[in-house]
C-alpha cells in the first residue's frame, strides 16, 4: 500500500501506526464499541456536520469520487484520518479539516461512522463477467482482508455498497502508487497488474453488494 517495494514500513509509517494502535487501545478501554451510540457526541457534532457536506448526512455519499463512510470499520477510519492528518495521504480539499483533528476526535469519528447502517447496494449499469471476475479476485484473495461479504474488518475497508466511481479511483491510485495504506504494499501489488476494464468491473461488482 505504498511506493516502496520493501516489506518494512517506513519510520514515519511506524510512528503513525503506533499512534493509531494507541488510539484504538484507548477507545476499547473507554468502552467505545461500534454501535454504542446512534448520533455523534457533542464533542464532534460540528465536525460530523462538516463531513456530511461531502460524505452525506448519514455517511452515504451522493457525490462523485467521494466515499461513503457509513459502516466502515472503526480502525480503518482511524488509520486513514491519521494518515491524512500526518501528511502521509493527500485527500485534497479534506486536508485542512483533518489537520485540526485531535486523537480524541479521531477515536470518536471512527466509532460514530462504524456504528451507522451500511450504504445500500448500488444500482450499477452493465454486466459482470462472473468467470473473469473469479479469475481476477480469486488469486488476489480480496476476501482474506475485506471478508467474504466485503464488509471490511480491522484496517481493511468496507467495499460492499461503496460508490463504484470511488472504488475505481482508489484502485487506480493504488496501481499508480499515489495511495498507500498501513505497512506493506499489499494493495499496490493487488492493483498493479489490473487493466482499466478489470478495475471497472471489480468496482461495479463490489458496489452492487449489500
Amino acid at each position: 500500500m505504498g511506493l516502496c517495494k520493501s516489506s518494512s514500513p517506513s519510520r514515519t509509517t511506524r510512528r503513525g501506526a503506533g499512534r493509531v494502535v494507541s488510539v484504538a487501545a484507548d477507545l476499547l478501554a473507554a468502552g467505545w464499541a461500534a454501535g454504542a451510540f446512534a448520533e455523534p457526541p457533542e464533542s464532534i457534532r460540528e465536525i460530523v456536520q462538516t463531513c456530511a457536506s461531502c460524505h452525506g448526512q448519514d455517511g452515504v455519499s451522493a457525490i462523485e469520487n467521494t466515499p461513503s463512510l457509513a459502516a466502515q470499520p472503526d480502525i480503518f477510519l482511524q488509520y486513514q484520518l491519521v494518515f491524512i492528518r500526518d501528511g502521509q495521504r493527500d485527500p485534497g480539499t479534506m486536508k485542512p479539516y483533518v489537520a485540526k483533528l485531535t486523537d480524541e476526535n479521531i477515536r470518536e469519528l471512527g466509532a460514530y461512522y462504524a456504528a451507522l447502517p451500511p450504504p445500500p447496494a448500488q444500482k450499477e449499469q452493465g454486466t459482470v463477467d462472473e468467470a473473469r471476475l473469479k479469475e481476477l479476485m480469486g488469486p488476489r484473495r480480496c476476501n482474506s482482508c475485506h471478508k467474504e461479504d466485503f464488509s471490511g474488518q480491522g484496517e481493511a475497508a468496507r467495499l460492499a455498497g461503496q460508490r463504484a466511481d470511488y472504488l475505481v479511483k482508489s484502485l487506480e491510485d493504488f496501481r499508480a502508487g499515489k495511495r498507500r495504506g498501513r505497512g506493506m504494499a499489499a494493495m499496490m501489488e493487488v492493483a498493479v497488474t489490473l487493466q482499466d476494464d478489470d478495475i471497472k468491473m471489480i468496482s461495479s461488482y463490489l458496489a452492487r453488494q449489500p
